[in-house]
């Protein structure tokens, strides 16, 4: 019964540090103690399913070092859970900068941090979608999962891991890239009718003319284009669970 204690506690430090950086379950205005109830919850669930843990470490520090080793796992596993909303963000930075917006900033409640308007449309976005089509519970059955391939105490940090996260990283600007693309575009199409039209009336200042054609043109599309950003949403959020696994595959592998 007591080894059971420890099993939880263990999973309960792996599951705390996985909810800190959890897309929603992290944001700022949900409150601590709602966080640490869910990972006890979510501790009681996944704790009975595995086994005693073999080897108890010696010491005070050996304990204190096993406690360290499951909430880095969890930091890094919430870590890859939290970049479709950094792809989110980066898109929605990208729109911005091709409408002008640069100026139009308003307050995140989830991040408490200020940020712009396409860019918060994208977050609560990739919000509806994820909640919407029940992505979260696969989520979580990934958490579970990777004590599968990562036990507890297994943790280990390694050149394979980095060269994983930096992967994933770039494909992160990929996807945010393709979401910005359809904006980019009809911007640059803009910028470029307005710049032959400014070498031909030169009396025209090109630049003030197209500014606001840029915007409304840009924001027409950017509601036009939704479709096509859930898509690419949806095949990153499709994904979790194996990227879950596979970065913890690369912490147990060191």
């Amino acid at each position: 019964m007591e080894m059971d204690a420890v099993n939880w506690m263990l999973v309960f430090a792996r599951a705390s540090a996985f909810l800190l950086v959890l897309p929603i379950f992290s944001s700022s205005n949900i409150p601590p103690l709602f966080r640490v109830a869910l990972a006890g919850c979510l501790s009681l669930l996944v704790a009975p399913g595995l086994p005693i843990l073999a080897k108890p470490p010696v010491g005070v520090v050996g304990w204190i070092g096993l406690f360290v080793v499951e909430a880095v796992a969890g930091l890094i596993v919430g870590f890859v859970t939290r970049m479709v909303f950094y792809v989110c963000d980066f898109a929605g930075r990208l729109i911005t900068n091709e409408l002008g917006l640069n100026m139009a900033s308003v307050l995140n409640p989830a991040s408490g941090e200020s940020t712009q308007a396409p860019g918060m449309i994208l977050f609560y976005f990739s919000v509806t979608v994820l909640m919407a089509l029940d992505l979260h519970h696969w989520v979580l059955l990934g958490f579970r999962d990777t004590y599968t391939v990562l036990p507890i105490g297994t943790a280990h940090l390694g050149g394979a891991l980095l060269d994983n996260l930096v992967s994933q990283t770039s494909r992160m600007l990929g996807v945010g890239v393709l979401m910005a693309a359809p904006i980019m575009a009809v911007s640059f199409i803009i910028t470029l009718v307005f710049s032959i039209l400014g070498r031909i009336v030169p009396q025209m200042s090109a630049f003030m003319e197209s500014f606001a054609v840029r915007t409304m043109g840009g924001i027409v599309v950017f509601g036009l284009s939704l479709d096509i950003m859930a898509q690419h949403l949806l095949n990153y959020l499709n994904r979790l669970p194996e990227d879950i696994l596979r970065v913890a595959q690369y912490l147990a592998l060191g």
